[in-house]
């Protein structure tokens, strides 16, 4: 009955689209095979890799259709999917390309391994059509053995061939619409720069040496580092980022003393240096030196709040909170609006209190706290206090401080207790008082409160 249903709302859709759709776009399809035990995945691109945005079941005569409203037009994936085992099918390449906008419709017919348009409203996508059908040749030979076996002595003779063919295919891009152009160049030139790159490092019976490379790996070197932030509108962006960055590495006279730091030269753009170095935090297994040494490297280059919130979401899963271990390095905002690190107060031990205005037990523990700033005054001891009110109370906060002259060093955490404070340390109730040493590193998560008597001596023998 919800088949059913499903099915009636699509083709209400289609009806009422029918005139002027603008506020979808519309994908209607027919896979050819065996449908039974697969899906289809709709994926969005963003940041430089695929996110699955719907899904529809194969009928049992493999028709299927999506009507997907566009936030911001751009590149989606069709995939074809096993249910089961939730994998691509094999010997798809990934070129089931479309570029949706809404008021956009497409008549597709897709197998494992091929894609037809074979109706379409969009010049758009009639452009990236072709395209897709012209490169999958080129894909077939530099993808990996599981679609062609041939080596490098097949391959290279032809590749000065297919690159003319892409350069004289970018002279006929002319939609109309110059962003839309701008992408589909950078599509064509980025898929001849990932099928050269992806060869070489594909399981060959044979492998070609340096000598052996067309001229074409040295015009990568030169001329196609990384360089403009619209890779990452592209659903393999970030892997070109780590492919040609790895060639071009390895392609020094000399191996290169920090890997990483040869790759990251290797990329012309701060945003893409981020992005690369966010896929290469996988790699750590420990919040040790070594990891701490690489962020370092790579901070200049965390430019949005979603690399770091990425790269601290990663670090939660390789810190360990016992004593000695390195402490996750949180921040606030003072009420003067300046941000504060916990690292800045290295030198001190650092008592550090997890408070909100709304807690009573907190602003029960404010006296005794003053307290011990006071019998502390002029000691290599910082007082810490980091709010995790809500934003909307962002005021009331700031009120409270300057009414109840709060001293120390008073901070705010920018999401509550979805904040990174609160979910690197798993604080989930308040008041929390924590304690780090001189260099950084944890004493306790779980210290004692200042009304507690033996507080005082303890932070004593601390220091």
């Amino acid at each position: 009955m919800k088949f059913i249903t499903a099915v009636a709302l699509f083709a209400l859709m289609l009806t009422s689209c029918a005139t002027k759709n603008t506020q979808f776009a519309i994908i209607k399809g027919q896979y050819t095979g065996d449908s039974k035990g697969k899906e289809i995945h709709l994926c969005k691109v963003e940041h430089g890799e695929t996110t699955k945005v719907a899904v529809t079941q194969l009928g049992d005569d493999g028709r299927f259709g999506f009507a997907y409203a566009v936030k911001n037009p751009g590149l989606y994936v069709v995939n074809v999917v096993w249910d089961k085992a939730l994998r691509n099918v094999k010997k798809d390449h990934n070129l089931k390309r479309v570029y949706l906008e809404n008021g956009t419709e497409l008549d597709i017919e897709i197998s494992d391994g091929t894609y037809a348009l074979l109706a379409s409203n969009s010049p758009k996508n009639d452009l990236l059509s072709a395209w897709n059908a012209k490169v999958d040749t080129v894909y077939s030979y530099s993808h990996g053995f599981s679609y062609n076996i041939l080596d490098y002595t097949s391959f290279f003779p032809l590749l000065p061939k297919y690159v003319e063919e892409a350069n004289s295919f970018k002279t006929k891009i002319n939609s109309g619409d110059t962003k839309f152009d701008e992408l589909m160049r950078l599509i064509v030139e980025t898929d001849m720069n990932l099928a050269a790159l992806n060869f070489i490092y594909t399981p060959r019976g044979k492998h070609p040496e340096r000598k052996d490379y067309p001229d074409y790996y040295d015009y990568l070197l030169s001329e196609r580092a990384p360089k403009t932030e619209r890779l990452l509108e592209l659903p393999y962006g970030r892997d070109y980022l780590r492919i040609y960055s790895m060639y071009s590495a390895m392609s020094q006279p000399e191996k290169p003393s920090d890997y990483n730091k040869a790759c990251i030269e290797a990329i012309n753009n701060d945003l893409l240096k981020g992005y690369f170095a966010f896929d290469k935090v996988n790699g750590f297994k420990s919040y040790d030196d070594k990891y701490l040494a690489f962020k370092e490297m790579i901070q200049p280059y965390l430019l949005t709040e979603y690399l770091k919130e990425k790269i601290n979401a990663f670090e939660m899963t390789i810190r360990k909170f016992e004593p000695g271990a390195p402490a996750f390095d949180f921040a606030g905002k003072d009420i003067n609006g300046k941000e504060h690190k916990l690292s800045d107060f290295k030198g001190n031990l650092v008592y550090v209190d997890v408070w909100a205005t709304w807690c009573g037990p907190c602003k029960a523990q404010i006296p005794a706290l003053k307290e011990l700033e006071k019998k502390f005054h002029g000691q290599p001891i910082t007082f810490l206090s980091i709010s995790v009110d809500k934003m909307k109370d962002q005021q009331k906060w700031v009120d409270y401080v300057k009414n109840e002259h709060l001293e120390g060093v008073q901070i705010m955490a920018d999401k509550a207790f979805d904040s990174d404070v609160a979910q690197a340390y798993g604080i989930n109730a308040i008041p929390r008082f924590m304690v780090f040493d001189q260099e950084g590193n944890i004493v306790t998560i779980d210290a004692p409160r200042p009304s507690e008597k033996d507080t005082e001596d303890w932070l004593q023998k601390m220091l």
